[in-house]
């Protein structure tokens, strides 16, 4: 008599122990989120990087360029409070007016001012007065050292240096009156500009900026 076994159940596989501190990978869970924290700070790194090559690409100006004043219009409204006629330099091309203005300077000496920049972006400026005292002339040198003489269209200039600033001073005074040209560049760029306000002034008719009687 044969006897016929029933089939046993399955029974299910035991599931894979979990050593404490890990996930079911088997990964422990402290180095999974030092992974996490890795990759963002890589993913920030390369965003940046990204910003600073666009931005470092981006077409920025040198300086912000101001519009040039606008001498002769000042030198006209200028005319009455001076007992000369303001010079208005003739050129010299590619130089750009910065400033022109009538003020009181050192000892009270009435003072025709024009800045230029030159092309080269120096800076200089024209000073006119009557009646200036050694005092005026030393601020406006800049404590400068006498340094000899220049001649410019047939008259002599006197120079003067302030060496430790690098700036240049040429000075002439004539029936009273002074006209001194100073700034950076060196005399040779102060040679310019006292062509250019001496040819100014012959162009209006008034050399050395003496009104008409």
């Amino acid at each position: 008599m044969s006897t016929t076994g029933s089939p046993s159940d399955p029974s299910p596989a035991p599931a894979a122990a979990t050593a404490p501190g890990e996930d079911a990978r088997g990964v422990p869970r402290q180095r999974r989120s030092e992974g996490n924290v890795q990759s963002m700070v890589i993913s920030m790194l390369v965003i940046l990087a990204m910003v600073a090559v666009v931005v470092w690409l981006l077409p920025r100006p040198n300086a912000i360029e101001q519009p040039a004043v606008d001498v002769a219009n000042a030198a006209s409204g200028a005319v009455s409070e001076l007992p000369f006629n303001p010079v208005v330099p003739d050129g010299p091309q590619g130089w750009t007016a910065t400033s022109a203005n009538v003020n009181r300077s050192t000892d009270g000496v009435t003072t025709w001012h024009v800045g230029y920049r030159t092309d080269d972006g120096d800076y200089l400026a024209l000073e006119t007065a009557r009646d200036t005292t050694r005092t005026w002339l030393r601020a406006q040198t800049q404590s400068g050292e006498a340094d000899g003489e220049q001649t410019i269209g047939g008259e002599v200039w006197q120079r003067y240096l302030q060496e430790d600033r690098a700036r240049y001073s040429l000075v002439r005074t004539q029936d009273g009156q002074t006209l001194l040209v100073t700034g950076e560049g060196g005399y040779d760029v102060l040679a310019e500009l006292v062509t250019a306000a001496e040819a100014g002034w012959a162009a209006a008719g008034t050399p050395w900026g003496v009104k008409p009687a």
